[in-house]
This record gives structure tokens, sequence and C-alpha cells, in this order.
């Protein structure tokens, strides 16, 4: 009776060691030989589950004990005995430093830096004895630099392609007035999770020198508390990328960002609470999508939240972003002002609400499927409702009340909203930054 029993067990597929065909009985352990699923040693497994893992006895990608089956792109062992990229630096034992797309990188590839007394002043920068400066760093020629700690430091970059990471609260300031980093000439610069704080004086937080055709990508970035007159980040040429970074409470009258002559790149991102204004453009292309601009400016600014004068080569895209709460000197436009663009262009599915003053102005600058007030603006695709933020957020995404929800352009293709969500969440997309969950 209980062979019986046995036998009905092996037929179900619940059964670990069922295998469809397996002779006598859909059973793995007496067909282990003929390719089954079941067993004792590596030997009886192949690429791509080359381990047996046991008690199991089951073929997979890799185990705890044997985790160095798992490289290249895939070199950490996960969840059911599979490979899988690495998502935090503790994952990359040999470098600390997890790349972007999921390796580790070789530690020689990788210059350290910490300050005293775990680091010390020396040329090596090595994951044993990191150095004290990033000019040593940057000196050995390694393509990545991992950052410790607080760094009091003015650092230029020239010339260079480099990528820098950081551990969790590691932060670049400078305690004397000037510049905290310079991006120059050819430099193509990678930088994540890092704070720029502390500029002061005449100085400025990041700084792109004109003349150059620097690129500089900033990724989960945050930048407070830089209060020279240069400015946050000022960018007088090149490409300035940021994503997911955070521009916050910069009592720089030079505003938080300014660019101009070249190209910023800025997607779901955060520009609030700064002084001196939050976004100016001059004849410079861009694109910025999936941001709130808030809270910017002050009663004796020239702009609030987005300053945009004459047009540049290039995109000029502002999509699906939340623009509200800034503020400016009296009879400025604070939600966002165009002056002297000569040709027409269009911006779609914003939230411009909120703003003392006038929420937009200007010719030649027409938008759709916005929700722009209280004062209201041409357009027949145009709202003027209260958003209706979540105050106790903080971060001016929508409450399941707004009306501007499923209201952006149908024909729009965004994927994601400022968090990552999915858009669309109903029919179709909502208007701003923030795509509602229901």
């Amino acid at each position: 009776m209980a062979f019986a029993l046995l036998l009905v067990g092996c037929a179900r597929k619940s059964n670990p060691y069922y295998c469809a065909g397996a002779n006598p009985d859909n059973n793995c352990t007496e067909d282990a030989a003929g390719g089954g699923h079941f067993c004792t040693s590596n030997a009886q497994c192949s690429a791509p589950t080359s381990i047996c893992e046991l008690p199991s006895n089951t073929c997979v990608q890799c185990t705890v004990a044997q985790a160095s089956a798992c490289s290249g792109a895939r070199p950490v062992c996960g969840a059911g005995g599979s490979c899988r990229g690495c998502t935090s630096h503790a994952e990359c034992l040999g470098s600390n430093t997890c790349l972007p797309d999921g390796s580790c990188a070789n530690s020689d590839d990788v210059a350290f830096i910490a300050p005293w007394p775990e680091g010390a002043d020396n040329p090596a920068c090595s994951m044993a004895t990191p150095c004290t400066k990033v000019a040593n760093a940057l000196a050995t020629g390694r393509r990545y630099l991992k950052f410790y700690g607080t760094m009091d430091e003015a650092v230029t970059i020239k010339d260079r392609d480099v990528i820098l990471f950081v551990d969790l609260g590691a932060t670049l300031t400078r305690m004397s007035n000037g510049y905290i980093l310079i991006v120059d000439g050819a430099s193509n610069v990678e930088i994540y999770d890092l704070a720029i704080n502390g500029a002061s004086g005449n100085g400025t937080g990041i700084w792109l020198p004109p003349g150059g055709s620097q690129a500089l990508t900033l990724t989960r970035v945050t930048m407070s508390k830089n209060n020279g007159t240069g400015g946050t980040i000022t960018a007088s040429g090149g490409t300035l990328t940021l994503s997911k970074s955070t521009l916050s409470e910069n009592n720089s009258t030079g505003g938080a960002l300014t660019v101009s002559g070249g190209t910023l790149n800025l997607y779901q991102s955060t520009v609030a609470l700064n002084t001196g204004g939050g976004i100016s453009l001059t004849a410079a292309s861009f694109d910025l999508e999936n941001n709130i601009v808030a809270q910017n400016g002050a009663p004796g600014t020239m702009y609030g939240g987005l300053l945009i004068r004459q047009l540049g080569g290039g995109a000029h895209t502002i999509e699906f972003n939340t623009i509200t709460q800034n503020s400016g000197g009296p009879d400025v436009t604070t939600g966002v002002l165009c002056q002297l663009i000569a040709q027409p262009i269009s911006f779609g599915n914003n939230i411009v609400y909120g703003n003392s003053g006038m929420q937009v102005s200007g010719q030649n600058c027409a938008w759709t499927y916005s929700d722009i007030g209280p004062d209201t603006v041409a357009g027949t695709t145009n709202m003027n409702v209260d958003p209706l933020f979540d105050p106790d957020q903080g971060n001016f995404r929508i409450t399941g009340s707004s009306m501007v929800i499923n209201q952006a352009d149908p024909d729009a293709t965004l994927a994601v909203d400022i968090d990552g969500d999915a858009r669309p969440q109903g029919g179709r997309r909502d208007i701003g930054a923030d795509e509602s969950i229901p």
C-alpha cells in the first residue's frame, strides 16, 4: 500500500523528483544518467545550470558555497540558485565597487579615497591603503574612483573619462571659498550617489567651463547648502545630465541650475527650495521630463521655477513636469518665463500651478495637455484645476482624487513617472511628474 502511494506521488508535478518521461515512474531519481534534473554531483549537471545543489539534488547556476560559478555581468548568487547582477557595492567583495551594468569592478581598476585615519597621503590609492586626496586618485589613471566619508577638496577633472562611486553618506565639500568640482575639456565623467555640499564665497558647486566638449552625468546625486555666488551647478558648455537627483536648499544667488550654450538633460529629479531660483536656460538645448521644480526663488529674484532665454540647437523638450509654488520679484513670471524665443515651441503634459505672479509667459512658447493656473492660458487641451497635491508628502505628488489623472496627451509615450512607477495606470497618463497609483 505504501509503495502504491509513492508511485502516485512521483507522478505529480509538485513532486521535486518528477520528470515527465523518466522511467519507470516519471521519477528523476531513476533517470539521472538519462539527463533528468536529479543530481548528486556537479558532474551530472551542465551549463547553464552546472552546479548540483544539495540536499534538493537539483542542478542550479550557483550555490552560496559555490558562488564563484557566477561572473561577468551576473556575479552574485541570488535566490533560487540563479546568478544575477550586483545591486550594492557590498556584494562585490573583491573591490567593493558595483558597476552600473551589474558587474563587479576589478580592484586594480579602482582608485580608493578615504579621509584620515582610514586613508593616508599616498600615491597607491589601493583598497588596502586608500589615499586622502581625489587628485592623487585621478593621478593613478584608473577608470573608477571610490569615495568613503567626507572629502574637503577642490577637484578639477580635465580631459579624463572617469566614473565616481561612493559608499553611503560620502560627501565632497569645501570649507574654504571657491568651487568644489570643475569638469573641463574633453572629459566624460559619471558620478553616482555622491553628496556635494558647501560651496561658498564666489564659488560654484559644480562648474562646466566654456570651450570644452565635456559630458557630466549625475545619478542619485544630492546638492544642498551651496551658497556661493557662482550657482549650485553652472554649465557654460558641454552636456549636463541629471537623473534621480536632488538640488535643494541652496542659497546661491546664481540659482540651482544655470545652463548656457550647452545641453541640459534632467530626468526624475527634484529642484526645490533654492532661493536664487530653479533652472535658467540660455541659448541651450534641453530635455526635461518627470521633474518637480518647487518653492524656488525669493522676493528679489528675476525668475522662480524656470527661465528660458533664446534657444540652442537640438531638442527643446519640457514634458510631464510639476512646477509649483515658486516665487520671485514683483511682476515676475515665476512658473515658466520665456524670453527672446524666435521660433515656436510647445511643451506638453505639465503642471504649472500655484506659483506667485503669472504662471507662464512669453511669445512662441505654447502649452498643450497641461494644467496651468489659477490664471488661464490659451489652448483647448489645457486645464485650470487645483492638482490636489498631498501636503503630507511634501513632494508634490498628486492625490487619487486629482482631476489631472488620465488627462495627458493620449499619444504620449513616456513609460514611467518621477518615482519609476509605470505610466499609464489608467486609460491615459496623468499630467505632471507623478502618476497616481490606484
